[in-house]
Parts: C-alpha cells; structure tokens; sequence
C-alpha cells in the first residue's frame, strides 16, 4: 500500500487576507512572469519564516514587511529563499525571529504555460481555418500555487485584486467585472473589481477571442456565456437556463448573487465537465453547447443539469465554503442534489427525481458496496489524494444523504434550515457538522443523530426481510458486494427509516428487529426510494410481489427498486441468477424509464461478465431470441423515430429499447440503422436523430470494417460538435477487427483527439469484448506517457477502474495486480483498490452463475 505524504496546514502559520496579483501573459511563449504583494497575518509560534505553496515557478525576488505599533511597514531582512518541490513550497527565512503580527510579502516570479489544463494553460481551437488558442486557468483542487505564490487551501479565504497584461485584440475575463483597461502599444492591462473574500482555488480568468450573448436575471444580475464565434449561438439554451436558475436559487436561498455579474464560458479544451469559479464559470463545450438540429435530448437535459450545479456552488461552496478537502462533499453532494430541485422547477415536465434514483442513487449505492470506498466525511491529508475522492461517493452519495435528509426534514424546515446556515455563514468556512447545526437549530430534529452515522462511516446496509404472522423479521448487515471480502463479516449498524406506511415510520437500529404490521403481503419498503439501502425479501414475499406487480399495484420508482435491490444482491451472491430472472420476466409490459435503465443494465451486465469464457457466444446467442420477444411491447409502442408532443421520458427511452434490439440482431431494427446509416453518409449530421445516433455508429461498427471506420473517422474530423463526437467515439471504438484498434491506439496519440477526450476513448476500447485484452496491453505499453499527458487530470485516476471493471478471470486479475502494484500513489490507489473488487465480484459472479444463466435463457427463449 502506498503511504500517503503528510502535508503542514500553512493557513496555521500565516493568514492572507488580501493579494494584489499582477500577471504578464505571454500566449506565444507559453509562459508568465508576475508580482504578487499578499497582506496577511503571521499566526501561531514565532518563527524564522513565512512559507507559502508554489509549484514549478521561479522565484526572481522576494521581500517582507512587518507591519509596526505605529502603523508603518518596516523591510525585513531574508536570510535566504527557497524552494522545496517536494512539498511545492517556497520559504522566506529570516535572520531574526518573527512574532505573530501583520506581514506584508511582494514575491517576483515567472513559469509556464502548460498543456496538463490545470494551473494556466491554453485551450486549442481552430476558426475560420486558422489555428487559435484561449489561455484559460483550473486552479482546483491544489492548482493556484502553479499560478502565483500563495496559501493554497480552502480555508484561507482572502480578497484579490488582479490585473492581466495581454494582447491588444483579445477579451479579458475574471471573476468580477472590468474596472480598468491601460493600453500601451500591442499590449492592454486589464484590472478587475476587488473580488469577495473567496479560496484560491475559486480565482479564474480566461484570454483570448470569445464572443457573448447576454441577459439579466430577474434581479438585474447580467448574465453572459462566452464562446469562440463558431459556438457561440449554440449557448441560448444554457443561457435561457442559467437565468431561470439564478432567480430560483435567489429565491430559494433568499440570499442576492453577490457579484455583479456571472460569466458561463465554453472551453474547447477542459478535464473536468465544469468548475464553479465565482462569476466566471468553465465549462467543456459538451455541458454548455446545445445545437437543436444535432444535440440529443440527454445531452440537453445534461446542460440543464450542468448549469444548475454550478450556479448552486455559487452559494454552496463559494460563499460558504468547506474548511479542507475532507468535506469536499459539503460542496459536491450538496450541488448534485440541488441541481434536480431546480432543474426539475423550471423544466418540470422531465420528470427528473424519477431519473435522480436511478443515475445518482443507484450509481452511488454501487461504488459504497466495495469495501474499499470512503465515508462521505473522508479523511483527505495530502492534497494530491483529493483527486481520488471527486467521485460518487463525495456527488451521488452526497447527494442521496441530502435527499434522505430532505425527505426526512420536510421541503419547508430544510429550505429554512439552508437558508440559516448560508447567512450565518457567509464568507466563512464550515464543517459538515455545522450544517446539521443549522439545519436543528431551525427543525429541531435530532439531525446530528439521524445524518452523523451516514455520513461518516462508508457503506451502507441491506435489510434481510422475512414475514412471521403477524410480525416482519428485519436484520441488516453491511452490504459488501465481493463474496470474498473480509468486509461482509463488519458489524456496523445504521439507522434505517423502513419508509413503508404499514409500519408507522419506524426507524430500525439494531441487527435484528421484530416489526408488527398492519396488513398481509404484499409488502415494500423504502416506498419513494429515498432510503440508502437495498432490501432483500423472503421468497415467500417474493411472490407476493410479483403477483403485485402483474397486477400493475406497484409505482415506478419502486418497481425499479425492487429490481435494483434484486440485480445487486444476484450479482454479490445473496441469491441465484435464477431468481432475478425470474423476476425480470414479470417486467415484460413494462414502459417506464427508470425501470427500463435498470433492466438494460442488468441484461447488459449479464451478457458481458457471464458470458466471459469459452461459451460466450453460446450465451449471447441464447440471450438474443429472449431480448427479442421482450421488448417487442416497447418497441411496437415507440417505434423507431419520435413524434410530436411525445412524452419527454418516452423520448429518452427510445434509444434503450432500440439498443436493446439492435444488439439481439432484431432484423427490422437493423433494416432501420441500415438505412438511418446512409442517409446520415448522404444528407449530413442534421438527418440523423441525435437521441438514435449513437446506436446507429456502434451497430455500422460492429457489422463493418475498415471502409466504415474510415467513414465515421471522417466524419469526427469535420463535426463542430462535441456531442456528436462522443457518439462517434463510442462508434469507432465498437469494431471487431485488431486492425482498427491499432489504428484506435494512434489516434490517442495524434493531435486528432483532445486530451481530454482520451479516456473516452480508452474507456469505451476496454468495453469492447473484441479490443479489451489489447487496450489493456496498450495502456500498460503507455502508463508513463498517459502519466504524463493525463497525470492531473481525474479521468486518470480512474484508469484502474475502466480497465478492471472489464475482468472476469483469475488470470486477468492476477495481471491487474502485478502491473499495479509497483505503480501506486495517492491519485489512483483508492481507484485500483476498488478495480480489484470489481474484478473479483464479477469472476466470483461468472464462476457461481454462468450455466446457470445459460439454462435459464435456453429454457425461456
């Protein structure tokens, strides 16, 4: 196991409180130089030094001022300056002893622009047939200190003061609005408003030629989404939303936006989806752009979604903020949580909490089932660990406690509570415990009771449910999902709201507990689906539910829990695969969205892991003639192309039942995708339906060859959009021919394919049955070289997950740990960890099911 690098909190030796930052952007050179005078106090034991965090720049000078009794600022005389890599600091030694007192330190220094798109870095585009780039800055989680010297931490919040020297002809943006522009010859100073008492890692700019369009909020805020002129009127629909969600959340949290403005921008080149920097918000052109003639419904629905989370954070995380990385899901689990109350407002017809149980919930359900996953509250000591934890645990499962939470609380009391806790706040840094402060202070619920076990202890646990008479037999044990973990024997214990109205809310607490209930079966808890835990049900209760659901007596929501809930335990070994099976067959009439996510995934899942072996194409073909007949309701239903005033659920269930079809070699459905084909080659990428498109691509793939690789590659090189590049990929990267993936591999490393597109690419390989052991191979080949191009980037960290989720086989297993084991660090040990799990599960699973599966679907078809 690696050993983490302690790191020495610096904000418990010296206190910014005000930094006057002046940068000299030199876009042809790729590099800076720049001044930075910081007002601060110097606290805790006398010393002989100030140290503050930087990374890879070049001090030129730096001098100290001690502030004195009668207010004026004597020069302190420095010993020695340096600079220690190791611990990306630089320290300013005196020759005599420092008290705690008011010091003023002016640092001279330059560095580089680099291509890692952290720190500054520039973002490529092309325009007109000219090559163009934006100089764009991602200072989280620990990247400000590769920008100018500082006290890179949450908690040292202070006041900033910046100005950019850069090219006459070229926009300027930051976090406030512009108060000075100082032109001398080619080159323009801009100088911003004073900034709000804010961490570094929320300070942003962006340099280069963009373009706007603009709108005020309902409290006269502007609002602008900035991107290249070729995009920019692709930004209406963001805009549109952007304005809805600000008096929304001005309302909701009757707390006015504190700045005068905020800026949404585009990137073309950025790793993550978007960052909240405060007033000037960075967004990849995939979670911004949304063209109607060629951006899919999912996609738009995922802009909505974007735009809300970030405006949220403006608020949760900007004006409140987490006082270190450990509460990182204060800000994360918060905003993906607030992100669906607002979204699902202003565009209620999506239906959005029907999709927030299936893409959050169950998404973090799954990763808190290893037992190599984190609590909610993880303790975080060095800042290069933080990457390992922008996950599902700090977002999805954050946001579940929320919704629990919510639900528990009642809309009102918890609005209220938020709205406390964000003024007696403001500007100030918190602990997850003064949120639960809060939010008792003003419900005067037991809060800190009900929350504090969720979130501060990982997992979570599944309910064993058997019926005795008049009674319910409820044990919980900690779910675990690899039979092979040590963790299935933890004694944790949680407090589990049952949330069935036969049983009066009852909360269980102890291992085993006897419920009385009101009526016969049948019976399901967790009704709504708020509660984080699965339930596994007697047999006998079993089939009282199915006789339930034959007769339509169950909701959506809770028919996709009980299928969830029966998938998981199926796939940990709780119960045979037979019995899933048998259950899933009651769906067949089946036509609800969420419902329909949890059976694609799970027939998806069965196909790739159990079918892992010298009978995989035995069971596929089995699989097939059953999927067929299956979804022969919902495809009749829905047929192949959407109509007017259709439902917006229907629209995005299309696309699964059609995949579904498409990958059982239903004849009309691949007669459609033919054709839908040509038509695309022949009429260009409006023709095509975007929701349908990527089905189209994979399906060509996986039937063609080398002319049709050629014809989609093609295609990625002359789209602008970024959407349909991702359906590309996805499409590219499907063939069964060795020689296309090579021809994959070398695209990874032309200038054709972004950076930060490069774990799709690689993600999307390691699916593919047929170029899985060789993308494998490849990426071990080049570990150094995605180190070094990907290193800082978090879809980095979770290589070891794309790669082992693919596993099935001891053999593959042993394999993973070899090349893993002499190559573990912060960033990616948490990842590998739970790769081996995932691994494991699923070969314990193929090993336990395989044949029996096969049975199963022979006998059925």
């Amino acid at each position: 196991m690696y050993m983490s690098k302690k790191v020495t909190r610096l904000f418990e030796q010296y206190n910014p409180k005000h930094y006057d930052l002046f940068l000299n952007i030199s876009k042809d050179k790729q590099s800076f130089t720049g001044i930075v005078s910081i007002s601060g106090r110097k606290v805790g034991r006398p010393s002989k030094r100030i140290t503050l965090h930087q990374k890879a720049l070049k001090i030129k000078k730096a001098t100290v001022f001690q502030k004195q009794k009668n207010g004026s600022f004597d020069e302190l005389e420095l010993s020695r300056i340096n600079t220690q890599d190791s611990f990306d600091e630089v320290r300013l030694h005196s020759s005599k002893l420092l008290y705690p007192g008011e010091y003023t330190l002016t640092l001279e220094f330059s560095g580089n622009i680099t291509d890692n798109m952290d720190g500054i870095y520039p973002s490529r585009f092309t325009e007109d047939g000219q090559d163009k780039k934006l100089i764009a800055t991602q200072f989280e989680s620990h990247h400000a200190r590769e920008a100018f010297p500082c006290v890179d931490e949450p908690e040292a919040k202070a006041t900033f003061d910046l100005h950019l020297t850069h090219d006459t002809s070229e926009v300027a943006l930051s976090n406030t609005p512009i108060t000075n522009e100082k032109v001398e010859g080619t080159r323009k100073t801009t100088s911003y408003d004073t900034t709000p008492l804010m961490s570094t890692y929320l300070l942003a700019f962006v340099v280069g030629d963009i373009v706007y369009k603009e709108a005020l909020s309902k409290n006269g805020v502007k609002i602008r989404t900035y991107a290249t002129k070729n995009q920019v009127q692709h930004t209406e629909f963001a805009l549109d939303t952007a304005v809805k969600c600000m008096d929304y959340y001005e309302d909701y949290y009757d707390i006015p936006f504190p700045l005068g403005k905020c800026d949404f921008i585009a990137l073309p080149d950025f790793a993550s989806g978007a960052m909240e920097n405060w007033g000037l918000i960075t967004f990849r052109e995939q979670t911004l752009l949304m063209d109607p003639d060629t951006t899919s419904l999912s996609t738009k629905q995922y802009v909505a979604i974007v735009v809300a989370h970030e405006l949220t954070h403006q608020w949760f995380g900007n004006l409140v903020t987490m006082r270190w990385w450990t509460d990182l899901w204060l800000n994360e689990g918060f905003a993906s949580w607030m992100e669906y109350l607002a979204v699902n407002d202003i565009y209620p017809e999506w239906n959005l909490w029907t999709q927030f149980t299936v893409d959050d919930q169950q998404l973090a359900l799954k990763i808190d089932s290893l037992e190599h996953t984190h609590p909610v509250e993880v303790t975080v000591g060095h800042p290069d660990e933080i990457r390992s934890i922008f996950d599902a645990i700090s977002y999805q499962k954050g946001a579940s406690m929320i919704h629990m939470l919510h639900d528990y609380l009642g809309a009102i009391p918890f609005r209220d509570g938020l709205r406390y806790y964000l003024k007696k706040h403001s500007y100030k840094n918190t602990d997850t415990v003064d949120l639960w402060q809060a939010l008792e202070d003003v419900t005067k619920k037991p809060v800190k009771e009900f929350m504090g076990t969720w979130t501060s202890q990982s997992g979570y646990p599944i309910l064993s449910v058997s019926q005795e008479n008049d009674h319910l037999v409820v044990g919980q044990t900690k779910f675990v999902t690899n039979p092979t973990s040590s963790a299935r024997q933890d004694a944790t214990l949680w407090p589990v709201p049952l949330l069935c109205k036969e049983l009066d809310a009852l909360t269980v607490t102890k291992k085993l507990t006897n419920v009385p209930i009101s009526k016969q079966p049948p019976i399901k808890l967790n009704i709504g689906q708020t509660g984080f835990y699965r339930v596994n049900y007697s047999h006998d209760m079993q089939q009282a539910q199915l006789k339930a659901l034959d007769k339509g007596e169950i909701k959506a929501i809770d028919r996709m829990g009980l299928l969830a809930d029966s998938f998981e335990a199926t796939k940990s070994g709780y119960q045979p695969v037979s019995e899933y099976l048998d259950l899933l067959s009651h769906y067949s009439k089946e036509d609800e969205l969420p419902v329909w996510e949890i059976i694609s995934g799970s027939l998806g899942s069965i196909r790739a892991t159990l079918s892992q072996s010298d009978t995989a194409t035995v069971l596929r073909d089995a699989m097939k003639p059953w999927i067929q007949k299956y979804i022969t309701p919902q495809l009749n239903r829905l047929g192949t192309e959407s109509h007017d005033n259709e439902d917006h659920l229907d629209t995005l269930l299309r696309p699964i039942i059609v995949g579904l079809a498409a990958s059982a070699d239903h004849e009309e459905t691949l007669a459609f995708i033919e054709k839908a084909y040509v038509k695309r080659l022949t009429d260009g990428e409006q023709s095509i339906d975007a929701d349908l498109r990527g089905i189209v691509y994979g399906t060509t793939a996986r039937h063609g060859g080398q002319k049709e690789f050629d014809q989609l590659l093609s295609m990625y090189k002359e789209t602008q959009s970024s959407d349909e590049k991702l359906s590309l990929t996805a499409g590219m990267t499907s063939f069964k021919q060795p020689e296309i993936h090579q021809q994959i591999f070398d695209l990874i490393k032309s200038d054709t394919i972004r950076t930060q597109d490069n774990s799709y690419w690689i993600a999307y390989s390691l699916m593919n049955r047929y170029s899985r052991q060789s993308t494998w191979e490849w990426v071990k080949s080049h570990w150094d070289w995605l180190k070094m191009t990907m290193g800082t980037d978090m879809s980095f960290a979770r290589l070891p997950i794309y790669a082992a989720r693919q596993f099935a086989t001891k053999d593959a297993i042993d394999d993973y740990v070899e090349f893993f084991s002499v190559r573990l660090e912060p960033s990616i040990e948490r990842s590998y960890n739970q790769g081996l799990e995932i691994a494991q599960t699923a070969t314990a699973w193929r090993t336990r099911d395989q044949e029996a599966a096969l049975k199963w679907f022979k006998d059925n078809s």
